[in-house]
């Protein structure tokens, strides 16, 4: 989906109890819901979540049944069949609307710093930057820090329905703890893999800013010595 492209986390889910189970440990930005819900109205989700909603409607709808959304409290509402790249402008609109208001959803683990809103990740205030999908991986794995995702719950969180495999998610891990360590987060990235369970993003592992300036003056020390 072109969101991701933009480094937007997305997460597609089939009822309401799934959506509020998935967004136990952080509430999203905006939520995208078809006017008929399994389980639970989009609105009433969304007042749970405390999230922007574009209600996606079908195309015998009603322009009454339209005009009610918007009076109920709708961000936004989309009629069907719709092109991909209006419903991404729609989302844009949304999220720069909150970003305009001031929102900014962060992730702070210790110096490791992400902005879910802008899609920014620093370590010791210096960027890292990262593709869509390690984005998306790395904001899995911190929600919240600490715990043990199995690699089915970071298949659905980082990548499209019906794509990758569980294999993708190894070489994905991969890369990404390689792009943590050339930023100064120390061997693995901060990610430890908990045999036969899955990763977990380990705390206790990030290196202190101390330890880097350590480092760096051993480092400068042996080459003095050297020459």
């Amino acid at each position: 989906m072109r969101l991701r492209q933009d480094k937007h986390l997305v997460v597609g889910v089939s009822t309401g109890a799934e959506a509020l189970e998935m967004c136990t440990y952080h509430l999203p930005d905006l939520l995208i819901s078809s006017d008929i819900v399994e389980d639970s109205p989009p609105l009433q989700i969304a007042a749970q979540l405390h999230c922007h909603t574009i209600v996606l409607m079908d195309i015998l709808a009603k322009t009454e049944s339209l005009v009610s959304f918007l009076d109920a409290g709708a961000s936004d509402v989309l009629r069907k069949p719709f092109n991909l790249e209006e419903l991404t402008a729609r989302c844009r609109t949304q999220l720069n609307l909150l970003s305009n208001s001031g929102l900014k959803e962060r992730v702070c683990v210790g110096p490791l710093q992400v902005c879910i809103l802008l899609r920014q990740v620093t370590f010791h205030d210096k960027p890292v930057d990262l593709s869509p999908r390690e984005f998306a991986l790395l904001c899995a794995l911190l929600m919240p820090p600490g715990k043990v995702c199995c690699r089915e719950y970071l298949l659905r969180m980082a990548w499209p329905p019906l794509s990758g495999g569980l294999r993708s998610v190894d070489t994905q891990v991969l890369t990404l703890r390689r792009k943590l360590e050339q930023a100064g987060l120390g061997k693995g990235g901060g990610i430890i893999t908990v045999r036969q369970k899955g990763y977990r993003f380990g705390l206790e592992n990030l290196p202190t800013h101390n330890d880097n300036i350590t480092h760096n003056l051993d480092k400068c020390n042996f080459d003095e010595k050297k020459g």
